[in-house]
């Protein structure tokens, strides 16, 4: 039986040659799995041989669910000029 693909959002920090340094690297790929997603991703990414640590896998509704609190957080959260320091 044939499973469905899905999209998978994959980041994480990864080594950038062009840069010299790190920085974050984000791509998706579709996949059957989260499992498979990180297989695909390893196959086909030439990214994947400079990631500093495993990558986080998300899928198409939890990086969406992710996004809306980023959102939500950065409307609420205090103004710089209004933190004690």
């Amino acid at each position: 039986m044939n499973k469905k693909l899905e999209k998978f959002y994959i980041s994480g920090m990864a080594w950038i040659p062009s840069y010299r340094d790190f920085d974050q690297y984000d791509t998706t790929v579709e996949a059957t799995s989260k499992e498979n997603a990180i297989e695909v991703f390893n196959k086909t990414n030439g990214m994947a041989s400079f990631m500093k640590n495993k990558p986080c896998v998300q899928t198409e509704q939890e990086w969406s669910e992710m996004m809306v609190r980023l959102q939500n957080f950065s409307m609420t959260a205090p103004s710089p000029k209004n933190y004690n320091v």
